[in-house]
């Protein structure tokens, strides 16, 4: 009989939705009636607001939200109420005007009760323009808004620097611009990262995101190395910083590859020079690639070119081979400090 009425009274309270009707909560272990919340108080107008949007009555919640802010302006309640707002226009998928809800919080109680509700519920809707969800504007343009997902998560690690929100916020802009293949982007967000954040848990990932990044950002051979040094010294450091984590991510085969992708620019710059008729150039690159990565394959390749810009004679050295310049050559020279 008592689990009988237990259930009656459960199906009861589920019921007890609109104004005016008998709400049971729990006190003491027993069923106790409640009064639904009136109209005429912000306790009331607030709660009422929330039975709204149970309703799925998103439209009208905003509205009510909007009255009690205009009706109560002192009121500790506030700071719920924009939440609310925020909360029904999320489920409307007007996200966009759920952010600004959001954003008010955020600005208006920075130390409040829901800040961290806030700061999650705009992680959520920056995530959503990310993946591609549009920004309703004027109520009849959807526009795209990846940019405007960018500008909230950073506002996200604005308004809580060094938290946790902050580095969900900062990586997902790292990983978002790595994920699309926009090195320059995904380098500047792992180095605010880890500017910021340097002793996070997280910052061994950034790291490693960060040369990775560097590594991919290098187009090949017959563009400028700078990427592959970086990808290089960043990698290294991160050996030296994290073996067993270096270990995993097999580091020490990956310096190896940039190791001979270094190699293989000195020869393509000597092959360059070689098309051009400057053969003292092209020596002298060929000879970084022979006393420089004697270990990688491009060495015999390079040495190969070297025997025919200068074939072994009786006044040659001990190996029967002219030295290769050891400097730069003039021209080349000259050639850097023009575009400089």
């Amino acid at each position: 009989m008592k689990k009988l009425l237990t259930i009656a009274l459960l199906i009861a309270m589920a019921a007890a939705t609109t104004v005016g009707e008998v709400k049971l909560v729990r006190k003491d272990g027993k069923w106790v009636r409640r009064a639904a919340p009136a109209k005429g108080t912000p306790a009331g107008e607030a709660a009422l607001i929330q039975q709204k949007i149970d309703r799925g009555k998103y439209r009208s919640a905003v509205k009510a939200a909007k009255k009690f802010l205009k009706r109560y302006p002192t009121s500790p309640l506030r700071e719920e109420v924009l939440g609310l707002a925020g909360e029904a226009e999320l489920r409307r998928k007007r996200y966009w005007q759920a952010y600004e809800w959001y954003e008010q919080q955020l600005i208006q109680f920075p130390s409040g009760e829901h800040f961290e509700q806030a700061l999650e519920k705009e992680m959520q809707i920056a995530e959503a323009f990310l993946a591609g969800k549009k920004r309703i504007a004027l109520r009849i343009f959807h526009l795209p808004a990846r940019q405007e997902g960018i500008d909230i998560l950073q506002g996200v690690a604005g308004h809580a620097p060094s938290s946790p929100h902050a580095e969900s916020a900062l990586l997902t802009i790292g990983e978002y611009h790595f994920n699309k293949g926009d090195w320059t982007l995904a380098i500047e967000a792992y180095e605010q990262f880890l500017k910021l954040l340097p002793k996070s848990s997280r910052a061994p990932h950034a790291e490693l995101a960060l040369a990775e990044a560097s590594l991919r950002s290098y187009r090949g051979p017959m563009w400028e190395e700078t990427p592959l040094i970086e990808a290089q010294q960043r990698y290294k450091a991160f050996a030296k910083k994290y073996p067993s984590k270096a270990r995993k991510a097999q580091v020490e085969n990956i310096l190896k590859e940039i190791h001979s992708s270094r190699a293989e620019k000195q020869y393509e710059t000597g092959r360059f020079y070689i098309r051009t008729d400057k053969p003292r150039a092209a020596a002298y690159y060929f000879g970084i690639v022979v006393r420089e990565y004697s270990d990688t394959d491009w060495s015999k390749r390079a040495q190969a070119k070297l025997d025919k810009i200068n074939p072994p004679t009786k006044s040659s050295d001990k190996t029967g081979k002219k030295p290769e310049p050891t400097t730069e050559p003039s021209d080349i020279k000259d050639k850097k400090e023009n575009k400089s």
